[in-house]
C-alpha cells in the first residue's frame, strides 16, 4: 500500500486488454443471418415454435451485445492479472482474504455491468469504460495516488467520448499505456526504503 510505483503493471495490463479488444471488433464478424440460422438450429429441438425461436434469438444478441462481453472478459482477465502481479508483489500475510477480495472482484464485474444495464440503463459502450474506470479508482485509493485518480479520470473521458467506441478504446489503451510508462519513468525516492 502507498506504493504508486506498483501501479505500472494494472495500469499496463489494461491498456494492452483494450488493444485486445480493438483488434477481436476489427475482426469481420460473421453474417448475423448465418448466426440466425445455427441459433434456429440449435432451438429446433426445444418445441418452440418459430416465431418464438426468433424472439429468444432477438432477445439474446439485444441483451449480451459481443462488445459488452468482450469488455467483461477483458477485465475479469486484467483482474486476475492484477491480483497475481499484487501477491507477487505484497506476499499478502493473509492470504485468504486476499483471495476473498479477488473473487469479490470478480463477482462485481459482472454484477455492476447488470445493474448499469437494468438500472440505469448505459449502453455496452459506455458501461465498459466505467468499470475499467471504477476499478482505476479503487486502486487509486489503494495505492493513495492523485496521479492514478488523474489517469482514471482522463480514461473515462477518453473512452466514452471518442467515436465509434472503438476509438475511446483505442485511446483509453493510450492513456494507460502512456501512464504505465510515466510510473515506470518516475524517479525511485532516495533511501533505504527505496526497493
Amino acid at each position: 500500500m502507498g506504493s504508486p510505483r506498483r501501479s505500472w503493471f494494472p495500469l499496463a495490463a489494461l491498456g494492452f486488454a483494450l488493444l485486445v479488444l480493438v483488434a477481436v471488433e476489427l475482426v469481420p464478424a460473421p453474417n448475423k443471418s448465418t448466426l440466425n440460422g445455427a441459433a434456429d438450429n440449435a432451438l429446433s429441438g426445444t418445441g418452440l415454435a418459430s416465431e418464438q425461436r426468433s424472439v429468444a434469438i432477438a432477445v439474446a444478441y439485444d441483451v449480451v451485445p459481443s462488445a459488452t462481453l468482450g469488455w467483461l472478459a477483458g477485465l475479469a482477465c486484467v483482474v486476475l492479472a492484477v491480483a497475481a502481479w499484487y501477491w507477487r508483489q505484497l506476499r499478502p500475510p493473509r492470504p485468504g482474504r486476499f483471495v476473498l477480495g479477488t473473487l469479490g472482484a470478480l463477482a462485481a464485474v459482472p454484477l455492476l455491468d447488470l445493474a448499469g444495464a437494468l438500472q440505469f440503463r448505459l449502453d455496452g459502450d459506455v458501461r465498459g469504460p466505467l468499470l475499467a474506470t471504477l476499478g482505476l479508482l479503487v486502486l487509486a485509493a489503494y495505492e493513495r495516488s492523485w496521479f492514478l485518480t488523474t489517469v482514471a479520470g482522463v480514461f473515462a473521458l477518453v473512452a466514452t467520448l471518442f467515436e465509434p467506441p472503438a476509438a475511446g478504446a483505442l485511446g483509453g489503451a493510450g492513456v494507460l499505456l502512456a501512464a504505465a510508462f510515466a510510473v515506470l519513468l518516475r524517479p525511485r525516492p532516495d533511501g533505504p526504503a527505496a526497493a
